[in-house]
């Protein structure tokens, strides 16, 4: 027994160390992932600023005049954040703002969207770093990209020109875009078990949005060749990143029935409530949008 006593310390301490070790390797994976998660930030906002403003909206729009700075004044500008350096009529700056509400409006929208932007990256760099990236998943966030920069830009145009006739519509896409990409986001890690239920909430808000696009614009700017450029450009934008939504929510909905060795009519029965809610739901939305 006594014989025992220095086998059964040795491996406490065996254990002891163990976890001590595995804490400081989840200490510094932490660290490394928020250090990562920080730069990726950086980086991308200000690649994908560089992207839009110095590239498409060079080619998108019409071609216009330069602006001569040393004449340019502005007397719609009431100079606030100047204060005495700078009163009445302002000259040429590169941004201007007035102190209202809607320019607080337009800081606080920045900025959620800033923060959540880091929280995303950071996630999807702490999972990159531990080697459990679901790729199908990772593909949908890159696909989803352009819509969520045009709902910001949206709203944050429809602040500073106080137009608000789209609001509602723009808000529907918004708030089905947040929900799919918080599902996408739930199932990037490999050790978490893709749910059916949430594939298919992705695959029916991907519907959602190819049917009332084509209810709002895409027929007739792109197939019937109505729309400008800029137009035509960033409907197919946003047709192909809802069809590679619902391709890719509905490939891996094949790939669980495989995988699990679950036949789809089974599958489809246990979603049965969830295809009946869905339809109502779709139904419903649409009929909202045709009057918003």
């Amino acid at each position: 027994m006594d014989a025992d006593i220095p086998l059964l310390q040795g491996d406490i301490e065996t254990m002891q160390t163990y976890f001590a070790e595995r804490k400081q390797r989840t200490t510094r994976l932490y660290q490394t992932a928020k250090l990562a998660g920080f730069l990726c930030t950086i980086l991308f906002l200000t690649f994908i600023q560089f992207v839009y403003f110095g590239v498409i909206m060079k080619i998108w729009g019409p071609e216009k005049a330069d602006v001569d700075r040393e004449a340019c004044t502005c007397k719609c500008w009431d100079t606030v954040f100047k204060g005495t350096y700078e009163m009445g009529v302002g000259r040429y700056k590169h941004v201007y703002f007035n102190v209202t509400a809607q320019t607080f409006k337009m800081w606080g929208l920045t900025v959620v969207a800033v923060i959540m932007t880091y929280e995303c990256i950071s996630y999807v760099v702490r999972i990159a770093l531990c080697g459990r990236i679901r790729y199908t998943m990772l593909a949908l966030l890159f696909a989803v990209i352009h819509p969520h920069y045009y709902s910001w830009w949206m709203f944050f145009g429809y602040y500073n020109d106080d137009f608000y006739v789209q609001w509602y519509h723009q808000l529907l896409f918004t708030v089905t875009e947040l929900l799919s990409t918080a599902l996408v986001l739930s199932m990037l890690d490999r050790g978490v078990k893709p749910s059916p239920r949430k594939l298919y909430t992705i695959a029916s808000i991907a519907l959602l949005h190819i049917l009332a696009g084509g209810m709002d614009q895409f027929v007739t700017n792109v197939l019937l060749g109505r729309g400008m450029f800029h137009q035509v450009t960033r409907d197919i934008a946003f047709f192909s990143s809802d069809v590679v939504y619902l391709l890719v929510a509905w490939a891996e909905l094949a790939m669980l029935c495989v995988r699990e060795n679950i036949p789809a009519s089974l599958l489809i029965m246990s979603l049965k409530r969830d295809i009946m809610t869905s339809v109502v739901v779709i139904s419903g939305l649409l009929l909202i949008l045709s009057y918003i």
